[in-house]
């Protein structure tokens, strides 16, 4: 009977370590698994992500939005066609307005005025005078004058400029037409010169010697930042149409004076207008 018992013992013993044997080894096929699956959820997290930072970036390089920053920092183009000097100087625009013999400004402007510097008679556009006062200030600490020759030239003035100039070339022997041809290299006839919108100061002298002064080293250097820039250089005289004028300074503004001296351009070249 005991010997019985022992059998039926061992045997319930036999079968519980079979039973455990199972046990393990589902639960090692399981743990298996579970590790598989994590692995995979894994690498698919990650994949994701690294396709996810590309689309996140894309829209910043995309043709579209390069454009638009492009429009934004680009100046807008001039429509030369039907180019009007006075409607730009009553735009946002107006420090750069391109006034000559093809685009006029005619006897209808009349700018409002103020002494480019304290206690003088030589007035142009207030907005010009007020930077020319700060470069006068400027250079005055260095101990350079910039004192003012002209500014502002109303249109009858202007015209009797002209016309003694065209007859001081008559008077050396050249016809009208030869005259007027060089008379124009050196002042334009009324209406079509920026002084009579008050945008320029002739400094010192209107003499070519000005460029051998340190008053006028001094402005190469530093007039661009207060927005002015040599209107005549002589490089560019094939451009412009006029002789070197070293003594004739244009204001334009800080940021296109800035971009002119930075690229060598005189304002045609800077409107587009060769």
């Amino acid at each position: 009977m005991k010997k019985r018992q022992l059998k039926i013992r061992f045997a319930l013993l036999v079968i519980l370590v079979a039973i455990l044997g199972i046990l393990l080894v589902l639960f090692a096929l399981f743990c298996r698994d579970g590790n598989y699956n994590e692995v995979e959820i894994t690498t698919e997290t990650t994949t994701k992500e690294s396709t996810t930072e590309p689309i996140t970036e894309e829209p910043t390089s995309t043709p579209e939005e390069s454009t638009t920053e492009a429009e934004t920092t680009t100046k807008p183009p001039v429509k030369w066609d039907n180019y009007n000097p006075i409607d730009v100087l009553n735009s946002e625009n107006w420090a750069t307005t391109l006034i000559s013999k093809k685009y006029p400004l005619g006897k209808a402007y009349s700018p409002t005025l103020a002494p480019v510097i304290d206690g003088s008679s030589v007035t142009a556009d207030t907005r010009v005078a007020d930077a020319y006062k700060l470069m006068y200030a400027d250079a005055l600490k260095e101990g350079l004058v910039l004192t003012p020759y002209s500014a502002y030239c109303s249109y009858s003035r202007q015209q009797t400029n002209y016309e003694n100039k065209v007859q001081a070339f008559v008077l050396q022997g050249m016809t009208e037409d030869e005259a007027r041809a060089n008379a124009e290299k050196r002042i334009e006839p009324a209406g079509c010169s920026e002084n009579g919108a008050g945008l320029s100061v002739d400094i010192v002298s209107a003499s070519a010697g000005f460029s051998s002064t340190d008053e006028y080293k001094w402005l190469v250097n530093n007039a661009h930042k207060y927005g002015f820039v040599l209107r005549y250089p002589e490089d560019k005289t094939d451009i412009t149409g006029i002789i070197y004028q070293p003594w004739h300074w244009r204001y334009v503004g800080i940021e296109v004076a800035n971009e002119m001296k930075s690229n060598n351009l005189c304002l045609e070249e800077y409107l587009g207008v060769i």
